[in-house]
């Protein structure tokens, strides 16, 4: 049986989706926390075991990488999902053992060789010391590293490779969901943003606004002013916000007042808390109905994604018909 240290996952991963009067479930977060091995059993697939401490450091995996099989208030609920997901997993990974699929150890490297890369900084030395921390062998992490390959590479060669997206499809999913092909209103704004003042040397936020609404009546140019006096982050582009949603981009305050400017107008002074804001609107285009051949490319995504979800819910009723499985009662229930 291979443990995976859960002390990786003690706060963050069953304790915190755990409710307080779960006792068995609070030992297990316990023994978790000092590191302990937990024998207990949640499943088993053919000749293979899955503790109650895989589906526990699984769970804390899952929620920090934002899963939404463990998304749920119900512990039990995401215990469940958990044990299904690693029966899966165990399946798919008895199937390659059985078909010989693998990697050589130098694909491994360059997989391990981005992940560093990309989640440490390049720096191996980072990963050493989180491997450390959660109390994980490297050679046990680079076999889960492996796995996941392997899992990566069954599916497709057993499922996504099979997906195919015929125009039927593609004009049914786009005749039933035209809402979501359309193309969202967007707007590009230009601002200027006035921090308040730091001393007593410094003008207040009013009197440096209307100065600088007096220059752009005498027709200044506003992406100067910008540069020279803003504080937003886009000063250097000249106060520039392009395609944006004001709702998502900007404070409540601002969005009403960018609605109600025509293209071209310049708002007045707004304040809030002590801080100024001037802005114009640039450009402006509304919610626009995206014909299939421009919509083509997303169309085919989802169809793809949508038969690819079905294709691998049969693949694995299929792989669970010809196993032998197990599945023990929730750590409570026991």
């Amino acid at each position: 049986m291979t443990h995976v240290a859960c002390a990786r996952y003690g706060e963050n991963g069953i304790l915190g989706a755990m409710k307080p009067a779960i006792l068995s479930i609070a030992l297990l977060v316990g023994a978790c926390a000092h590191g302990v091995v937990l024998d207990g059993l949640a499943a088993k697939v053919n000749d293979a075991v899955i503790t109650v401490d895989d589906v526990g450091t699984a769970i804390g995996d899952m929620r920090r990488s934002g899963a939404s099989i463990v998304k749920s208030d119900d512990f039990k609920v995401v215990y469940s999902n958990t044990v299904e997901f690693l029966i899966e997993r165990r399946l798919i990974l008895q199937l390659a053992a059985e078909k010989k699929v693998t990697f050589p150890e130098w694909v491994v490297d360059n997989r391990i060789r981005d992940i560093v890369r990309e989640k440490f900084d390049g720096d191996m030395n980072k990963l050493n010391a989180m491997l450390t921390q959660i109390k994980t062998p490297l050679s046990e992490w680079r076999n889960m590293i492996r796995d996941d390959m392997i899992v990566t590479s069954m599916r497709q060669q057993f499922v996504d490779k099979y997906v195919v997206a015929t125009p039927a499809d593609m004009q049914r999913e786009y005749r039933e969901n035209r809402s979501l092909y359309r193309q969202e209103a967007k707007t590009t704004v230009s601002v200027i943003l006035l921090k308040p003042a730091g001393d007593k040397k410094t003008p207040p936020v009013s009197t440096r606004g209307e100065e600088i609404l007096a220059r752009l009546d005498k027709g200044e140019n506003f992406a100067d002013l910008a540069r020279k006096y803003s504080s937003d982050s886009h000063a250097k582009d000249g106060g520039k916000w392009k395609n944006v949603n004001p709702q998502e981009a900007f404070r409540p305050e601002i969005a009403k007042t960018i609605a109600a400017l025509k293209v071209g107008e310049v708002s007045k002074l707004v304040n809030l808390d002590g801080w100024g804001f001037i802005v114009r609107k640039d450009f402006e285009t509304g919610v626009k109905e995206r014909s299939f051949a421009e919509a083509y490319d997303e169309v085919e995504r989802n169809v793809k994604k949508r038969l690819g979800q079905e294709a691998y819910r049969q693949w694995i009723q299929r792989l669970r018909a010809a196993a032998f499985i197990k599945v023990y009662p929730f750590p409570e229930d026991k």
